[in-house]
């Protein structure tokens, strides 16, 4: 807990963990990034190919939050599945599978 004083409803610098686009438990209760859309996503790194030299992009993956990458232009660390979700949690449709 941090030395501020704690405000009912308002988040405090307890609720922050690296790579998360907000606050922990701000978004619909009962859920976790486990089951967000915004968890983990495909980007393209830029790399240079060891035997032609010749510049490539190759795809990565990474379990940072999306949103988070939208909002700061970073990547993020990883981001936990049992972490409560935040307010940009948007539920993964079933047809997303992911782990």
């Amino acid at each position: 807990m941090s030395n501020m004083t704690r405000l009912p409803g308002v988040p405090d610098t307890d609720s922050l963990r690296p790579g998360m686009a907000h606050f922990l438990g701000t978004g619909p209760l009962g859920s976790t990034c486990g089951t967000c859309r915004h968890r983990g996503y495909w980007y393209e790194k830029p790399t240079k190919n060891k035997r032609t030299g010749a510049k490539e992009l190759k795809s990565r993956r990474t379990f940072g939050c999306h949103m988070y990458f939208r909002l700061t232009q970073r990547h993020g660390d990883p981001v936990d599945k049992s972490w409560a979700e935040c307010k940009y949690y948007a539920a993964r449709s079933s047809t997303e599978a992911r782990s």
